[in-house]
């Protein structure tokens, strides 16, 4: 199944990424458990959507490569500023909402190309 990517379908999965990684780092807060990482749990959660309704494998590969690098590199830039769960819900938030928007780019971007080679 070879579909680009709505934008409001993006902003509606950017959304519910935002909201996990808020309310699971809340609940990691409450039961004081610093060395637990709501981001595998996000992870999960996109590759299911992806191999539901969007396989497209180079959008994914970018995609992929651009959130863990934006979650490494603010997580160490907001963590000395800010408490761990916080620069955590951020970082990890903000990686989502990078990948997510580049995966529907150059996902629309494949449909477009593939619609004028046909």
């Amino acid at each position: 199944m070879k579909q680009y990517v709505s934008w409001s379908e993006a902003v509606l999965v950017i959304a519910a990424c935002w909201v996990v990684s808020a309310l699971g780092y809340g609940v990691l807060a409450a039961l004081d458990e610093p060395q637990l990482s709501v981001a595998p749990l996000i992870g999960l959660g996109l590759a299911r959507w992806f191999f539901e309704r969007h396989r497209c494998w180079r959008a994914a590969a970018v995609a992929g490569f651009a959130g863990f690098v934006m979650l490494f590199v603010l997580v160490d830039i907001l963590r000395p500023s800010m408490s761990q769960y916080v620069a955590e819900a951020l970082a990890t938030g903000a990686a989502a909402t990078l990948s997510l928007t580049i995966f529907t780019l150059v996902s629309r971007a494949g449909g477009r190309l593939h619609d004028t080679a046909d």
